[in-house]
């Protein structure tokens, strides 16, 4: 099934132009996005957050797609603890818990419960509710919030500190684990392993080896690329070129397309200088 495919998309800015019918495909796994500064890689994470519109070509999304970005800098309340930045993401579950609530009062309703049709309607509501409040996590957010947080190294104690207490690293893992609470379907990830030492990386890692949808990344760190990419999406020169593989495949990989590049290269100027010289003899003749 394709999450996301972009169909010969082509983006720019008022001064210099970024993309120019540029494709690729983006499922569930986990994308290495590279490239050299101003090539356009925040702008491919902000085209499929929808934050861009390309000014030609098609984005083909699946119906309902939750997409959740992280920026390089993470934007954290500084009197909340670990514990409630975490359970702030939970938005959408708190919402179906407060509509829940709602519709509960609506049944002691003479209104309601007396008028078949009416209540039979409300009975639905309430299943279409539940399902979905399960799905996100449903009563066992706490318990969850509280795993996921011990999974990125924090202590039971440190999970009552407040964010400003926090080293950079925690607070990166910290941001991470705020939109992975909100059950996206896609991650973006803008250069997530900048301030995290080696371990940091490590559980960086397996928070993204355990997410079930699709996570593309934005990063300079080869090693770390080689770690969790499944596949590299390469901009440059306005095109996005797709590799199946981790950095390191990617690069064996290129090298191999750009010395038969060079071999097919090297074919035709051998043919270029051998018509040359029948052109030559001919004349002489």
């Amino acid at each position: 099934m394709i999450t996301i495919r972009f169909d010969k998309v082509s983006f720019s800015y008022p001064s210099y132009p970024i993309f120019q019918d540029a494709s690729c495909e983006i499922q569930a796994g986990c994308y290495g996005v590279i490239g050299a500064n101003g090539s356009g890689k925040t702008t491919l994470l902000k085209i499929i957050l929808n934050d861009l519109k390309p000014d030609s070509g098609a984005i083909i999304r699946d119906k309902g797609l939750q997409v959740a970005y992280m920026a390089q800098e993470v934007d954290l309340t500084p009197g909340l603890t670990a514990f409630e930045t975490v359970h702030q993401g939970a938005q959408r579950l708190l919402a179906l818990e407060a509509e829940l609530e709602a519709l509960e009062e609506k049944f002691s309703d003479p209104a309601y419960y007396e008028r078949p049709n009416r209540l039979a309607s409300l009975i639905r509501q309430q299943e279409n509710l539940l399902e979905a409040y399960n799905t996100l996590g449903g009563p066992g957010l706490e318990g969850q919030i509280k795993a996921l947080l011990r999974s990125i190294g924090f202590s039971e104690a440190e999970m009552d500190l407040p964010s400003r207490h926090l080293s950079g690293g925690q607070k990166k893992l910290l941001g991470l684990a705020r939109i992975i609470v909100s059950r996206p379907n896609i991650l973006l990830l803008d250069e997530p392993d900048n301030h995290l030492d080696l371990e940091g990386k490590a559980r960086l890692g397996s928070l993204i080896e355990a997410f079930s949808g699709a996570v593309v990344i934005v990063s300079h760190d080869r090693y770390f690329l080689d770690m969790v990419a499944e596949e590299i999406l390469e901009v440059e020169a306005g095109k996005i070129t797709q590799f199946h593989g981790n950095y390191s495949e990617y690069m064996f990989e290129k090298q191999m397309r750009l010395e038969r590049q060079a071999a097919m290269y090297q074919v035709q100027q051998k043919e270029i200088s051998r018509l040359e010289q029948a052109a030559k003899r001919l004349l002489m003749w």
